[in-house]
């Protein structure tokens, strides 16, 4: 089970209190398919990194299932270490075996050479490849997702869908995204976070709705996603 138990986070963004949660419930099966819509600047990512661990609340309790993993997350890169000794150090954190974890990746990320080549060198799509390769090479139960569900150009974007859309006939998904749109095609279930409540909705229409007049009734304070802490997710 994920989620949230009467939980509030707060940030200061330049001198004015932003509200991420506040006394905020959801309760998310391990394989349920969430989509949360989350105002641009309203802390999307925050809540992600709640999710995953990386942040913690002011009050309240993070619900964490055992097997969950960031989509497309590269935070535990170095740059000094080439493109295969990061996946092996990414193996021995989740316990997988070293050749064949390394062996997957190499094919899936397609960068060829590159991959035994520091990622100092790297373009940040090829840092983006490799992320979504150590991702799908790992058994995840639940996939955290903010908004990004693949990378690269036009055939990697689709192949990063199709491993996306295997995986999850099998494990969850919480995509929590500040676009409709995206979580209409892999999300069965939705939800909007408004003033730091989360509301569920029966549909995604009526989740796009209320995400639609949350936006119109409070366009003037909108902020960047950059003025929040932000999750490297690539």
């Amino acid at each position: 089970m994920w989620g949230f138990v009467n939980c509030s986070r707060h940030f200061s963004s330049f001198g004015v209190p932003k509200v991420v949660l506040h006394d905020a419930s959801l309760l998310v099966p391990t394989t349920e398919k969430l989509g949360l819509l989350v105002r641009a600047g309203e802390g999307k990512s925050t809540i992600i990194k709640l999710l995953a661990g990386i942040d913690q609340p002011d009050a309240g309790h993070v619900l964490r299932d055992k097997g969950g993993w960031p989509l497309g997350y590269g935070g535990a890169f170095r740059a000094e270490l080439t493109g295969e000794e990061n996946i092996n150090n990414v193996a021995a954190l989740v316990g997988l075996d070293a050749d064949s974890y390394s062996a997957f990746c190499a094919d899936f990320s397609e960068l060829g050479e590159a991959y035994f080549h520091p990622l100092s060198l790297y373009t940040g799509r090829m840092r983006g490849q490799l992320a979504f390769a150590a991702t799908f090479g790992i058994p995840a139960s639940t996939y955290l997702a903010d908004e990004k569900l693949a990378i690269g150009d036009e055939h990697f974007k689709k192949k990063c869908a199709a491993a996306l859309r295997a995986r999850l006939r099998s494990c969850g998904l919480i995509l929590v995204a500040s676009n409709p749109r995206a979580t209409e095609e892999f999300c069965d279930t939705h939800a909007v976070v408004i003033r730091g409540k989360i509301i569920r909705c029966a549909s995604h229409d009526e989740a796009k709705a209320m995400f639609t007049a949350g936006m119109d009734e409070g366009a003037e304070d909108e902020v960047a996603d950059e003025e929040l802490a932000s999750f490297d997710l690539a």
